[in-house]
């Protein structure tokens, strides 16, 4: 695969190249691939291994020539869940970065628009973490909402 050559690294996983780099070598592997056919960035995942302690996340790229999927996957610190923002190598990264800030609580230093994305006021834990207790949310949001009982011949 195309990406694998390029970065000297990496193993074929499914029909896509999956390349795991420490976070000091991911900005520099995003401009080799880019210089190199893999102009479409698809998407930046994010994966919680609570016992493991960290976060992975997946830059996905794509090359229309190659028809080549490439993967590039880092891990950070879950406790001190801080990256810098890959966003000045593809605009659309921004708005992937602010869900996963919102929704896993990734700091991206240099992203200036971590804001509210899709969760308005909310002021709970980000709910897509594992350790978050999502029935103890529900009981407290809402078991306070009053029960209505209806009129089975409402609506008749």
């Amino acid at each position: 695969m195309k990406s694998i050559e390029l970065l000297g690294k990496g193993e074929e996983m499914y029909g896509r190249a999956y390349i795991k780099l420490n976070v000091n070598e991911l900005e520099e592997a995003i401009k080799k691939l880019k210089e190199n056919g893999f102009t479409h960035f698809v998407m930046l995942s994010c994966i919680d291994w609570l016992d493991k302690g960290k976060f992975e996340l997946v830059y996905h790229m794509w090359n229309y020539e190659e028809k080549e999927h490439a993967m590039l996957s880092i891990d950070i610190d879950r406790n001190n869940a801080v990256m810098k923002s890959m966003s000045h190598l593809f605009p659309q990264i921004e708005t992937y970065e602010r869900e996963i800030h919102e929704m896993y609580g990734i700091k991206f230093d240099g992203n200036t628009r971590l804001t509210p994305f899709l969760l308005e006021n909310w002021p709970h834990a980000p709910p897509m973490r594992k350790d978050f207790n999502s029935e103890k949310f529900v009981k407290q949001v809402y078991e306070s909402i009053p029960f209505i009982e209806e009129d089975e011949n409402e609506g008749i």
